[in-house]
Order: structure tokens, then C-alpha cells, then sequence
């Protein structure tokens, strides 16, 4: 793309930029730098030669301030790239070179070594870089909003506090619909609450939803993949093998635990024909154990490879570096009419927050229930729109439950998404896996 004659002038997010290029015989003209008021308050973008491949940052640029959420980002400087990501409005990112490009009318500038962003929506800043992780969250907290269910059918949304009077509304939700709720006001003496899509809705047509506190279990150094169970049922644990036996004992010697629970097995005894285990707090019968078990690992994953196995049957998710287990946990997998689907996949999209619903599915008219979920955490698609992700709205772990994603408690769901390639960067609300930086492997069995 040719560039304008010296002179010819550009808008960049409020800032004039100087754009000039000439030619000398056969050489080109030394970069003349335009000093302009701004952000910087210095120079803004030296002189470029018409063949537009010579954009210079002003020295005093360190940063960019992205100005609009879901910027996007391109793994070239060019508009029709592929995408490999979204950004998060006010993130001061590194910037660390600019160029002109298809479909930018100021810069396009580099984040990353295949991470672009337009000019048109960032500012350049003489600050430092400031990011932070996604999704924010807060302090004490399991997820990062509140969220609440509207309890019937029918609860009427708001686009502004004052439509409330006038009952000017813009959408009612349906019974168990979430909202993510980012504020709170009163209106005419009665609390509403601000949903992070900016509609009001009353709290008196809402319930608050209670997110799991369930977490699952880190293995140990040389641990098994059998070294770690989830209890069947509500148990105790006994000091001594007689007494797990015969589930009697003193006063005070026994640890209870309730189903569920995720313990590490440290030895296991045939006694009486029974199988005994040891955990830290005593003696289970090992048939209260329920323990993750899995097939050989996929073909070609290396020793420091991560992957994941979703074993449907057990409801259990397996985290593993190469041959070594990490971690597992109880997940909530596609009941009936919605399984998940079996087979290597590999994570294509990450996301910190997305909202789910089925209410554009083409399938509407064969649908039981409309659903939609706000701003759900920690997404990662493996097949199509099947993904993991941490669930707010119930607490049944271990059972089939979804509509074919695989469901994590909040806690599990958020080691997983930081754990899993590729990394989610400071300030990025979304990243795309790419050849260079592949997602995870996700084997459904």
C-alpha cells in the first residue's frame, strides 16, 4: 500500500499523526521524527517511506492502553489474519514495534512475536505495561461475580434504573437464567441489582447462586495414578485396621469424611479377605475408594506434554504431564442426548468468561428447557462448542450433568485453565491456540 505524500495526515485515537515519505534519487531520506501533543507529548510516528514498511514507535513509547473491550488480536498486521485473541479495555500492554498494514488507518503494533493489534483502538502511553489476570477476581472469593437465577418466569430486565417507573423493560429472562451481577441501586424504594451486561434487573425476582467450595487433589511426587481416590459414600476413617472393620472403636479416634471427599491412599492390606486402605487420617475399606484408571496415553505426547483424560464412565478428569499424573478431579460430563464427545481433542479457544445459552440454537422448538448462563469462567472449547469450564449453578460433581461441556467446581476449574496451554496473557480476555503454541489435549474416553 502506497502511502500519502509528505503531509498527509491520519487520526489515531484522538492523537494527529504526521505521516511523511519522499525519495532521493535512488537512496531514501534519513526518518524525520514530528513532535505533536498527546499522550506521549513527543514524537508520535516518524516519516515512512512510500513503500510503508519503515513505521518507527516514538522513543517515548512503553506501552499501549487498549481502549475498547474485545480488541482484537491478529497474528499478523493485517485485518484479515487469523485471530489469536481478544483484549480487555484499559490493559497497558508492551509494544514493540509498529507497522502499516491492511485495515488499520493509523498503526498496526506488535504485542507479542504473532500478536497485532490495530491503532485504531489503543492509545500510546509513556507508562509501563499494567495488566491483569482474567478474570479478575475478588478477594475471599471462589468466582468472579456474584451471580443469581431469576426465580420465575417471566422477570423483566432493565436498560436504565429509570425505565423501572415507566416499566419500560428490555428482555425477561426465564425461570433459572443467570445474571452476573456487577452493582447494585435502589429505584422507588426497592434494590435492583446491574448485570454485568448493563441490564437492571429487581433482587426481588432473584436468587443467589452459591458456587461450590469442592476442589480436588494434587499428587505427590512418585505417586500413582491409584494413589488418590474420591469417597463413595460418608465414612469414618479408624486408627486401626480391627476397628475399620468392624467400624467401631474409642471415643474420638476416627476422622469423619463426607461422599466425594478426594484423599491419597497410602497403603492398602488384605485382612479377613477384605482390602483395607490407609489414608492420612486411618483405615477405610478399599471398597469405599473410588479411583481414577485410565488407558495408555495418547500417541506422540511427549514426557513434559500436558494433557487431560475425561473418563466419562467414573466422571473423573486426570491431569498429566507426559506419563505423570498431576492432578484429578470430579467432573459433570453431557448426560443423556447431550454426551460429550469421545475422542483427542485439542483446545482451540481459551476464554476467562464467556456467556452460554441455547436460546439462538437451531434446535429451539425441540429444546425442553431455554437456558442461559452469564459470563461463565475459565472456558476452554475442545470440540466444536463442547469446552471445560467451572460451573456456578449446581454442585453435582461426579454425575452427568451437562448439556455435553465438561463441568468443573470454580476452584478446579481455574488451576486448570492457568495450568493448560496456550497461557492466558495479562490483560487478554481470550487467546486462540495456534501451530506455535498448541492447546491441550483433551481425551474423552
Amino acid at each position: 500500500m502506497a502511502m500519502a505524500s509528505r503531509g498527509a495526515v491520519s487520526v489515531w485515537s484522538g492523537v494527529v499523526l504526521t505521516l511523511a515519505a519522499s525519495r532521493a534519487g535512488h537512496g531514501q531520506v534519513p526518518p524525520r521524527r514530528a513532535q505533536i501533543s498527546g499522550p506521549i507529548a513527543a514524537e508520535r510516528l516518524a516519516a515512512v517511506d512510500d513503500r510503508a514498511d519503515g513505521t518507527v514507535l516514538p522513543a517515548a513509547t512503553r506501552s499501549a492502553r487498549i481502549d475498547r473491550d474485545g480488541e482484537v488480536v491478529r497474528a499478523r498486521p493485517d485485518s484479515e489474519s487469523l485471530r489469536r485473541g481478544t483484549l480487555v479495555r484499559g490493559a497497558r500492554l508492551a509494544v514493540h514495534e509498529a507497522t502499516q498494514g491492511r485495515g488499520c488507518r493509523s498503526a498496526w503494533l506488535r504485542l507479542e512475536a504473532d500478536a497485532w493489534i490495530c491503532g485504531d483502538g489503543a492509545t500510546l502511553s509513556s507508562e509501563p505495561p499494567r495488566a491483569t489476570p482474567q478474570p479478575p477476581m475478588r478477594p475471599g472469593e471462589v468466582v468472579p461475580f456474584q451471580y443469581a437465577f431469576a426465580t420465575h418466569a417471566g422477570v423483566r430486565t432493565y436498560r436504565r434504573l429509570e425505565d423501572v417507573a415507566d416499566d419500560d423493560w428490555a428482555e425477561e429472562l426465564e425461570r433459572g437464567m443467570s445474571v452476573a451481577v456487577v452493582g447494585t441501586a435502589r429505584q422507588g424504594g426497592a434494590a435492583y441489582v446491574r448485570s454485568a451486561s448493563g441490564r437492571w434487573v429487581s433482587m426481588r425476582d432473584l436468587a443467589f447462586a452459591r458456587p461450590s467450595e469442592r476442589a480436588g487433589i494434587f499428587y505427590e511426587p512418585g505417586e500413582t495414578l491409584a494413589s488418590v481416590a474420591f469417597l463413595r459414600a460418608n465414612t469414618r476413617a479408624w486408627r486401626t485396621i480391627e476397628s475399620a472393620l468392624h467400624d467401631h472403636g474409642p471415643a474420638g479416634t476416627m476422622t469423619e469424611f463426607t461422599r466425594r471427599d478426594a484423599v491419597h491412599v497410602r497403603e492398602e492390606r488384605m485382612v479377613h479377605g477384605l482390602r483395607m486402605a490407609r489414608l492420612d487420617a486411618g483405615w477405610v475399606r478399599a471398597s469405599l475408594l473410588q479411583r481414577p484408571e485410565s488407558a495408555a496415553p495418547p500417541a506422540g505426547v511427549g514426557a513434559h506434554d500436558r494433557w487431560v483424560d475425561v473418563d466419562r464412565v467414573r466422571q473423573m478428569l486426570v491431569a498429566w504431564e507426559g506419563p505423570t499424573p498431576v492432578f484429578a478431579t470430579l467432573v459433570s460430563t453431557g448426560r443423556p442426548g447431550f454426551e460429550t464427545q469421545v475422542g483427542e481433542h485439542r483446545v482451540w479457544s481459551k476464554l476467562a468468561t464467556t456467556d452460554m445459552s441455547n436460546v439462538d440454537n437451531a434446535d429451539l422448538a425441540s429444546a425442553t428447557a431455554l437456558y442461559t448462563a452469564s459470563r461463565v469462567p475459565w472456558v476452554m472449547f475442545f470440540h466444536e462448542d463442547q469446552a471445560l469450564h467451572g460451573v456456578f449453578w449446581h454442585d453435582l460433581f461426579g454425575r452427568p450433568r451437562s448439556h455435553g461441556c465438561v463441568n468443573l467446581a470454580p476452584r478446579d476449574a481455574a488451576w486448570l485453565f492457568r495450568w493448560a496451554p496456550p497461557a492466558l496473557p495479562d490483560g487478554w480476555s481470550a487467546v486462540m491456540a495456534s501451530a506455535a503454541d498448541p492447546g491441550l489435549l483433551v481425551r474423552v474416553r
